[in-house]
């Protein structure tokens, strides 16, 4: 059996910046990743940057995914689109397997009823509430730019730093003290010790 994977979902009109970050650090750490769309067609970012994703979401089982990571789009507002990214992830939180969604990707989650249990942050509770009528997990809403419980990842699309710090955690790509290195650096300017280039 070939080893799971990690999936990139880029709705149309994602945001650029969400995963940037977190891409590149798994590419430095050589660890694999695919990009998907829905279809596998071209999609085109806020920034206008027009993206050929490796493949579509359809091409992988929930059995061959490590970790679904939604990035942010308005096209998640609307019920109609990403349905079939949505229904993934709601499977794939059933079976233990983590999902990882930022920015307007939350409020999808929102809508299908994940967040009701589970605690979970979005970009700003009062917008959540706005967009997703239906939504029903004010109780468990977390008042940070992320936040993870078990196997749930959220984020606020002004959080790609606090994203990617909790989705580095979650997959173990570097230890603990490189992970925090590597934040207080982006984040505060605080350059590391040389052996944070060297180290796992």
């Amino acid at each position: 059996m070939s080893a799971k994977k990690i999936i990139f979902y880029l709705p149309e009109g994602f945001a650029d910046w969400e995963g940037a970050y977190l891409m590149s650090e798994l590419a430095e750490a050589k660890r694999e990743f695919v990009t998907v769309s829905e279809t596998g067609k071209n999609v085109r970012s806020i920034g206008r940057l027009n993206v050929l994703p490796d493949r579509a979401l359809s091409d992988f089982s929930p059995e061959e995914i490590e970790m679904l990571i939604l990035i942010g789009s308005d096209s998640w507002q609307d019920p109609n689109q990403n349905k079939a990214a949505v229904a993934l992830a709601s499977q794939l939180l059933k079976q233990g397997t983590y999902v990882a969604a930022i920015c307007g990707a939350t409020t999808a989650l929102a809508r299908a009823g994940i967040f009701d249990e589970r605690k979970h942050t979005s970009n700003d509770l009062g917008m959540l509430k706005q967009i997703v009528p239906t939504y029903r997990g004010e109780k468990s809403y977390v008042q940070k730019l992320a936040y993870t419980d078990g196997n749930l990842i959220t984020a606020s699309g002004i959080g790609p730093l606090e994203f990617t710090n909790e989705v580095l955690k979650a997959l173990k790509v570097y230890s603990e003290k490189k992970i925090g290195q590597w934040y207080a650096m982006y984040k505060n300017g605080v350059l590391p010790p040389m052996e944070f280039w060297t180290s796992n």
